[in-house]
């Protein structure tokens, strides 16, 4: 005597019910390790630094750099300055009210011209602090799942512009935003850095950066001053909809 319809269908769904989990399983597995593979990508940082013997075309032991250009160095750090904020608004179809504020640069970029220029830059987000200096004074690209390590980054240990200035005896000096010193702990001559993950302060770090960056640009204790400031990028942090 045949079984029941039900009784089959029943038996049929006992039996297939493994093997459609285990498909379940072996997808979601795939799928997951595709996602860490090529999203969450990883790059080897190797702790080997360029010397002067490693120039082509010059002599072993040759200790004779080309002149520098300058004698001292100002760099200044202002997050989210956006190109719309900095560029004419001759160069949009549009204008809108925060162009034009900033007509010192756009002065200094027409009147220097050999000098100054204006320039667009493209990062891939998320675009924090740490990223962008990793990518800014190592020259290499950073990868997204260092946005993890914003919150207590290692040390550098690849080569960057850092280790070379300290290496050939210039003495640098840092204010502002507190990541420099997390990727370069032992780098500065003289350091001023501020927390800058309280998105509730918006005034902490950049007023500590100009309290100190005007008087030491009348001190001698520095051949590189790097002053970091949070500007707009804290405050659209703390206004994001919640």
């Amino acid at each position: 005597m045949a079984a029941p319809a039900s009784r089959r269908r029943g038996s049929s769904w006992g039996r297939s019910w493994p093997l459609l989990f285990v498909a379940i399983l072996a997808l979601h597995s795939l799928a997951i390790y595709l996602f860490t593979r090529g999203f969450l990508l990883t790059r080897t940082e190797l702790d080997l630094h360029s010397h002067r013997d490693d120039r082509t075309g010059v002599s072993p032991g040759c200790s004779s750099w080309p002149q520098p250009a300058v004698d001292h160095l100002v760099i200044v750090v202002l997050d989210a300055l956006r190109f719309d904020f900095v560029a004419p608004s001759t160069f949009f179809e549009e204008k809108q009210p925060w162009m034009d504020k900033l007509q010192v640069l756009q002065k200094l970029a027409a009147d220097e011209k050999n000098s100054a220029r204006i320039f667009k830059a493209l990062a891939d987000p998320p675009t924090t602090s740490l990223q962008r200096l990793k990518a800014l004074t190592t020259g290499g690209l950073p990868t997204f799942i260092d946005v993890g390590n914003s919150f207590g980054a290692p040390a550098i240990v690849e080569d960057n512009i850092m280790h070379q200035l300290v290496k050939n005896g210039k003495r640098v000096v840092m204010m502002g935003d507190d990541t420099w010193t997390q990727l370069y702990p032992e780098h500065f001559n003289k350091s001023f850095p501020y927390p800058s993950f309280n998105v509730k302060d918006l005034d902490t770090v950049d007023n500590g950066v100009i309290e100190h960056l005007l008087p030491s640009l009348h001190e001698n204790d520095w051949d590189v001053l790097i002053a970091h400031f949070l500007g707009v990028g804290i405050y659209s942090v703390s206004t994001l909809p919640r």
